[in-house]
C-alpha cells in the first residue's frame, strides 16, 4: 500500500457528545486532530490546569514504577521489554479507569514514593553519622568530654597537632618553647601518619603560654562536633546506626511487599498518559453553545467507514473532503513485512514529501542484498536468521520493534545466500576443523568464487550492483516525473544520465580486466558520447539565452561524471567488508590452531572460536549497517527523493504497558 492517501474530516456535532466522540476517536487512533478553528461564533477549552494535574500524578506513578521495578525479578530487562503489552478490552478498561480502584492505586503510588524517600533520608543520615564515627575513632581513649576548657585552677587543651610525635619528643620541643617556670601534664591519645592527637593540662598562671607553645607547633582544637566522651559518643551513634538500618530494613519490605502492585502502576501510567493526551486535544475543540466543532485528517481508507460509524452512534454532521494542494497533510506509511521491516531507515532520513513516492517498497531488496553483501558469512547469517526467528516466536514484537526484527531477519538471510555464494561459513571453520582433526582437505564451497582469491572480480560486481542501485533510483525519479506530467523532464533528465554511464562502464571495466571485447567497448563509447552531448544540449533547457544553457549543460555533465564516478566508487565497501568478515573469521580460526597436542588444540580452538567470532559478528554487523543505510543516505536517495514530510500523529491510545483492544 506505500504511502496512504488521506482525507480531510470535519465533524459538527452536540457538545453533550463530545466526551464520547472524543473516547471514540482516541480508541480507533486514526484521526489526526487539528488546531481549533479561529471563529467568532466558537470558544475553546482550556485544560492546562487539568493536564497539569495529570501530569504530576503521572509523574508520581513512574517514580513509584521505577522504585519497584528494582526489586521485581525480571523487570526492566532486555528480554522484559520484548514480552509485549498486556491486553485489555476497551469495555474493561473504562469500567477499570472509572472506579474506585484508581484512588487506591494512586494511594500505593504515594505510599511507595514516601517509603523510599525516607529511605534515602536515613541513608543520607547513615552516611553522615559514618564521617561522625570516623571524627570520634582516634578520640576513643579520651577519658574526659572532649569539649573540657578548663578545671578549677588549670587550663584544658583537647585537639591535635599536624605531625606524628613521641611524647617524650612533644614534651621536649614543648620545653624549648615555653618560660623555665612553666609545667604542664601532656597525654597522647592517639597518633596516626601525619597527625598527634592530644590533651595537655597546664596551671592557670602559664596558660597562656602554653598556648602560645602549642599554636607555634599548629595545635588545632578539637571540632565542636565532638562532645562529650567520645566513647559514650560513638555507642550513641553505633546505636542510632542499627535503628536506621533497622528502619531502612522494615522500609524496604514494605516496598517488597508492594511488588505485587505494579500492573495496577502500569495500568495508572497508562491511565494518566491517557487523560494527558486527550486533554491536550480538548483545546482543539471549538465550542459554540450547544455544539462543538472539530476537524483533521484520516487515511482514506478509513475515512468513510469512521464517517458511517460517528453518524449512527452520535447527532454528528460528518465531512470528508480532499486536502488542498497547499496544505501540510501527514505521511502514513502502510507496507507488508518485507517492505516495512526498512521503513525506519528511511524515517532515519526523512519522510516522504508530499510529491514522493513511498520509496521502501523498491528498496527493501536492494536494501537486505547490500547488507547481505557486507556482512557475507552464512554462518553469522544462520545465527541471525535463529536469533530473529526466536524474538518472533517467544515474545509479543509490536510497533518499531517488530519493523526492526523483520528487517534484521531479512538481513540475515539475505547473508547466508551470500555467504553461501561466496563459500563462507564462520570463515573456514569446516576446512580448518577437518583438515587439523581429520586430516581430509576440502575443497572450497563456494557455489560461485571465493571474493579472497579475486578481489578484482568483487570489486567489478560490487561496481556493478552499484550502477544498478544507482539506476534504480533514477528510474523512480523518472516514473515520479511522467506521473507528475513530467514527461519532457523525466526523459532528458534520466535517459542521457543512463546511456553516459551504461557507456562509461565498460571502459572503467577494461581498465581493470583486459577481457572486454572491442565490440563492446566502442558501443560504450558510442552511448557515452551520446548521452554527454544529451546532457550539454538539455541540461541547460530552463535558461533564457543560448549561453546560459551552454553553461548549464556543461556544469550538468561535470556534475553527472563526477558525481557517478563518487557514487559508483562508493560501492567498493561491498568488497572492503566482505573481505574483512571473511578474513577476520578465517584468522580467528587460525588462531584456534596453534598448539600441537589435539586435545589443547580442541579447547582453544572452541574458546577462540566462541570469542572471536562474536567479537568479529558484533563489529561487521555493525559496520554493514552503518554503511548500508550511508549506501541509500547518500547515494541512492540523492536520485530521486525529496523528503520532508510530516509524520501523521493521531490521537489514539499511546500506552506503554495495555494493548487497548477495541471489541468487535
Amino acid at each position: 500500500m506505500a504511502k496512504l492517501q488521506m482525507k480531510r474530516i470535519e465533524i459538527l456535532a452536540l457538545l453533550e457528545s463530545s466526551k464520547e466522540i472524543l473516547d471514540l476517536l482516541q480508541v480507533k487512533g486514526i484521526v489526526e486532530l487539528n488546531e481549533r478553528v479561529e471563529c467568532d461564533f466558537f470558544t475553546n477549552l482550556n485544560t492546562h490546569s487539568s493536564a497539569g494535574l495529570f501530569q504530576k500524578h503521572l509523574e508520581q506513578a513512574k517514580a513509584a514504577y521505577d522504585i519497584l521495578s528494582q526489586y521485581a525479578v525480571g523487570k526492566g530487562s532486555l528480554f522484559a521489554s520484548l514480552e509485549g503489552r498486556r491486553e485489555i478490552t476497551v469495555t474493561d478498561y473504562l469500567q477499570k479507569s472509572e472506579s474506585k480502584e484508581m484512588d487506591e492505586y494512586l494511594q500505593q503510588s504515594i505510599k511507595i514514593n514516601l517509603l523510599d524517600k525516607s529511605i534515602k533520608e536515613d541513608q543520607i543520615e547513615l552516611a553522615q553519622i559514618k564521617t561522625q564515627k570516623e571524627k570520634i575513632l582516634p578520640w576513643l581513649a579520651l577519658d574526659i568530654e572532649a569539649q573540657t576548657k578548663s578545671t578549677a585552677q588549670s587550663k584544658v587543651f583537647v585537639g591535635h597537632l599536624p605531625q606524628a610525635y613521641r611524647k617524650e619528643e612533644l614534651e621536649e620541643n614543648l620545653t624549648v618553647l615555653l618560660d623555665d617556670e612553666s609545667f604542664f601534664h601532656l597525654d597522647i591519645i592517639d597518633t596516626e601518619k601525619d597527625r598527634t592527637y592530644i590533651t595537655l593540662i597546664s596551671h592557670d598562671c602559664c596558660a597562656q603560654d602554653v598556648d602560645k607553645g602549642l599554636k607555634l607547633l599548629g595545635f588545632s582544637p578539637v571540632p565542636d562536633e565532638l562532645r562529650g566522651i567520645p566513647a559514650e559518643q560513638l555507642k550513641a551513634l553505633e546505636d542510632k546506626t542499627r535503628a536506621l538500618e533497622s528502619g531502612i530494613e522494615s522500609k524496604t519490605n514494605q516496598i517488597k511487599e508492594l511488588v505485587v502492585c505494579l500492573e495496577n502502576l502500569e495500568f495508572l501510567i497508562d491511565y494518566f498518559s491517557l487523560r494527558i493526551e486527550k486533554y491536550e486535544n480538548l483545546e482543539k475543540l471549538s465550542i459554540g453553545n450547544n455544539v462543538f466543532f472539530i476537524n483533521g485528517y484520516v487515511a482514506e481508507k478509513y475515512a468513510d467507514s469512521l464517517a458511517k460509524e460517528l453518524k449512527s452512534k452520535f447527532s454528528a454532521l460528518v465531512t470528508v473532503t480532499q486536502p488542498d494542494e497547499d496544505e501540510d497533510v501527514p505521511v502514513l506509511l502502510s507496507n507488508k513485512p518485507f517492505a516495512a521491516g526498512v521503513e525506519g531507515i528511511t524515517e532515519m532520513y526523512s519522510l516522504p514529501g508530499k510529491d514522493d513516492y513511498d520509496p521502501n517498497p523498491v528498496m527493501a531488496f536492494f536494501y537486505y542484498a547490500l547488507f547481505g553483501i557486507m556482512l557475507s558469512d552464512a554462518g553469522y547469517g544462520l545465527l541471525m536468521v535463529l536469533a530473529m526467528l526466536f524474538a518472533k516466536l517467544k515474545f509479543k514484537l509490536e510497533g518499531n520493534m517488530k519493523k526492526t526484527v523483520d528487517m534484521f531477519l531479512y538481513c540475515g538471510l539475505s547473508t547466508v545466500v551470500w555467504g553461501a555464494l561466496f563459500g563462507s561459513w564462520f570463515g573456514d571453520i569446516i576446512q580448518v576443523v577437518a583438515s587439523e582433526f581429520f586430516g581430509k582437505e576440502i575443497p572450497s564451497l563456494a557455489i560461485w568464487f571465493e571474493p579472497v582469491d579475486d578481489p578484482m572480480k568483487m570489486l567489478l560486481y560490487s561496481f556493478l550492483f552499484g550502477i544498478m542501485h544507482l539506476f534504480l533510483g533514477l528510474g523512480i525519479r523518472f516514473y515520479t516525473l511522467w506521473k507528475n506530467n513530467q514527461k519532457l523532464d523525466a526523459v532528458l533528465d534520466v535517459v542521457p544520465v543512463y546511456l553516459l554511464v551504461t557507456g562509461i562502464a565498460p571502459i572503467g571495466a577494461g581498465v581493470v580486466i583486459s577481457t572486454i571485447p572491442d565490440s563492446i567497448s566502442s558501443l560504450g563509447k558510442k552511448m557515452a558520447l551520446i548521452g554527454a552531448l544529451l546532457i550539454v544540449l538539455t541540461s541547460g533547457r530552463s535558461a533564457k539565452n543560448i549561453i546560459g544553457k551552454l553553461g548549464g549543460g556543461l556544469y550538468a555533465l561535470y556534475n553527472a561524471g563526477a558525481g557517478y564516478m563518487g557514487d559508483i566508487l562508493s560501492y567498493s565497501r561491498l568488497l572492503a567488508l566482505g573481505l574483512s568478515t571473511g578474513v577476520v573469521a578465517s584468522v580467528v580460526n587460525l588462531l584456534g590452531t596453534m598448539p600441537q597436542n589435539k586435545v589443547l588444540k580442541a579447547i582453544m580452538m572452541v574458546a577462540v572460536f566462541i570469542f572471536g567470532q562474536t567479537v568479529n559478528l558484533a563489529i561487521n554487523l555493525i559496520g554493514a549497517y552503518v554503511h548500508t543505510n550511508r549506501l541509500f543516505f547518500v547515494e541512492f536517495f540523492s536520485k530521486f527523493y525529496e523528503g520532508g514530510g510530516r509524520a501523521f500523529t493521531p490521537l489514539k491510545m499511546n500506552t506503554n504497558y495495555l494493548k487497548i483492544k477495541e471489541e468487535k
